[in-house]
């Protein structure tokens, strides 16, 4: 069972530590992430629009994404627990507004079915449900045949703290594309990210 991680960090938006961090982040990431154990990929985006659908807000966040797949749960919380990731921690410390706090998801598929190498993703998550709520993967599934078939598209299940929510991202060559084939569904957040 291959296990998707989605961090959105809160930063802190002093402009200073913003340009500092944008230094240290991709050093301190590949120091970190290289040859993980259980770790088959790691992408870094920036987050372009992130809204409450239901409640037609705009969500909060910093504008940075990271997306971590993992061969399985042991995996991640084997890293959850290091040195490794305890170093990384204190080196991103000095930036973060509040800890970080990692939604989980499993699913069968692979990998996140090359959504988040697409140049765009749209991550789509929907809370308060319940564990494999066919209702709400069927809605998933005539969302993405709406869309069309060319359209990369990834669903999975929350684990853990993210337990009941539900999360499907589809990728997208261009934000004109993007804006042309997809439909917002009711009572899901939605978060635009662009590959960096």
């Amino acid at each position: 069972m291959a296990i998707t991680e989605l961090i959105f960090p809160k930063l802190k938006l002093d402009q200073a530590l913003l340009k500092t961090f944008a230094e240290t982040l991709p050093a301190a990431a590949k120091e970190t992430f290289s040859g993980l154990p259980g770790l088959t990929s790691y992408y870094r985006g920036k987050v372009i629009e992130a809204r409450n659908v239901s409640q037609a807000t705009d969500l909060d966040h910093s504008g940075l994404v990271m997306v971590l797949e993992w061969d399985k749960i042991s995996s991640f919380n084997t890293f959850w627990d290091s040195e490794r990731f305890a170093a990384f921690r204190s080196v991103m410390k000095p930036f973060m507004l509040s800890p970080v706090s990692p939604e989980l998801y499993y699913s069968e598929i692979p990998d996140s079915g090359n959504t988040t190498a697409c140049k765009y993703t749209q991550y789509i998550k929907v809370d308060g449900g319940h564990s494999e709520n066919k209702s709400v993967e069927s809605s998933w599934e005539k969302l993405t045949q709406e869309i069309g078939i060319d359209t990369k598209s990834f669903h999975a299940w929350g684990i853990q703290e993210s337990d009941g929510a539900f999360m499907g991202m589809n990728g997208w060559s261009s934000l004109e594309v993007r804006f042309l084939r997809s439909a917002y569904t009711k009572d899901s957040k939605i978060t635009d990210i662009h590959r960096t």
